[in-house]
């Protein structure tokens, strides 16, 4: 979808600067927020700050506890103060329970970081999607092919996208370009290079890995690991 009512469609991204805790489904940074391109992402979003807002295809939001659920386009106004920032899978967190979560713990890292793992609610999933799930990380450092995947659950790839869409809310595809994004950002914040994670991740160089994240999240991997520093 087009971004013509983005006010800052085209604005330059700027450095995201503050704590990060980083686990398996979930994020949470405690950060100034960075200017950022408008964006979507696989994720549910949850800010709170003292006034926060976002500009979203749906129109604005304020407050002091924001939720932008999974694939809804938006982009973050600038705060001249510090937020928090939950980022969380929808295979794992239902959106208004994390909402709630974050809006009621203390404002503290270790206190949301326990607030958003009691959140977690793991979807219940065909055994089939399931098993593909597991084999698409065992791979990501490979070439991961849909039809390849779709064969080892003994499905047709139509059959397989038809319960990705529905229980996983994303296709294949799209799925596994998220994992591999995911595993990149990880191994870039513990300590390896872009180059390096990029290639362990399955990418084909840096550059395929920063494009994948301005389009995921408006801003380049190289600004967001610039900034923020990954704690327990």
């Amino acid at each position: 979808m087009a971004a013509d009512n983005d006010p800052g469609a085209d604005a330059a991204a700027a450095d995201w600067r503050g704590q990060l805790h980083l686990a398996e489904d979930f994020a949470v940074l405690y950060a100034d927020i960075g200017d950022a391109a408008a964006h979507r992402h696989y994720c549910h979003q949850v800010v709170r700050g003292s006034a926060v807002s976002a500009w979203t295809e749906h129109g604005a939001l304020s407050g002091e506890c924001l939720l932008i659920a999974s694939q809804l386009r938006h982009r973050l106004q600038i705060n001249t103060q510090r937020c928090w920032l939950v980022f969380a899978e929808p295979l794992a967190f239902a959106a208004e329970d994390l909402l709630q979560a974050v809006a009621q713990a203390p404002a503290q890292l270790p206190a949301i970081v326990r607030a958003v793992q009691d959140a977690r609610r793991p979807r219940p999933l065909d055994p089939r999607v399931a098993a593909t799930l597991e084999r698409i990380d065992a791979l990501l450092g490979e070439r991961v092919q849909a039809a390849a995947l779709a064969r080892e659950a003994a499905l047709s790839l139509s059959q397989l996208e038809r319960l990705f869409s529905a229980q996983v809310e994303l296709p294949v595809r799209r799925l596994i370009l998220w994992r591999r994004l995911r595993l990149a950002l990880a191994l870039a914040w513990s300590g390896d290079s872009l180059t390096q994670a990029a290639h362990a991740a399955g990418f084909a160089d840096s550059a395929h890995l920063s494009r994948s994240m301005r389009s995921l999240f408006g801003l380049s991997p190289s600004r967001a690991l610039r900034g923020l520093r990954r704690q327990p």
